[in-house]
């Protein structure tokens, strides 16, 4: 076995230092590309995971002739902030837990507010904090005397970007029209 010298232990130092050297270079290189793409595409976090959200039910709304409103929320129950953009998946659902036909919402909503018909925005979400959306839908008015619409006990919704699955359990009387809302930031929405 061959005896290394001082120069070439040396040598050795040096090279090892230079690959060190350029690993945190390419490494920072990286990072900062990154952070370059998240600051020009306006991506502050990460498209939110199946595991980070969960969904809550908050408020409805009754109006003359039968339109109706319920608002949600995705809050972020992680430690990182998280992004979504998009439309929510709202479905209803039969008895058997199968989906209705014709029983899924359509994007946009033509009869609520201009901030609701501006295109789906990036909405980063903090840890602990929430997104919003809402449903719109025809029910029967106060009053009516025709014959009932359907009621459903049971819908799903699916957060944008995600495949998790949320089932509510709550009655909704859909007679037409049912819409679904993007989501957006709840921070200074008027109703």
């Amino acid at each position: 076995m061959k005896e290394v010298s001082r120069s070439e232990h040396g040598g050795l130092r040096l090279l090892l230092a230079f690959i060190a050297l350029s690993m945190l270079f390419v490494h920072n290189a990286a990072a900062q590309v990154k952070q370059d793409f998240a600051h020009d595409t306006g991506l502050a976090a990460a498209r939110c995971l199946d595991n980070q959200l969960s969904l809550s039910h908050d408020g409805e709304d009754a109006a003359m002739g039968g339109l109706r409103s319920m608002q949600f929320f995705f809050t972020n129950i992680s430690s990182t902030p998280c992004a979504l953009k998009g439309y929510p998946r709202f479905e209803l659902l039969n008895k058997s837990g199968g989906l209705v036909r014709g029983g899924r919402a359509a994007n946009g909503l033509t009869r609520m507010g201009d901030e609701f018909k501006e295109a789906p925005q990036l909405v980063t979400i903090e840890p602990g904090n929430k997104a919003t959306f809402w449903i719109d839908y025809h029910a029967r008015g106060a009053g009516s005397m025709g014959k009932p619409c359907p009621t459903y006990r049971r819908f799903r919704i699916t957060a944008p970007g995600t495949k998790r699955v949320f089932v509510q359990r709550d009655a909704i009387e859909v007679c037409s029209g049912l819409e679904v809302s993007p989501v957006r930031s709840p921070s200074g929405e008027q109703r």
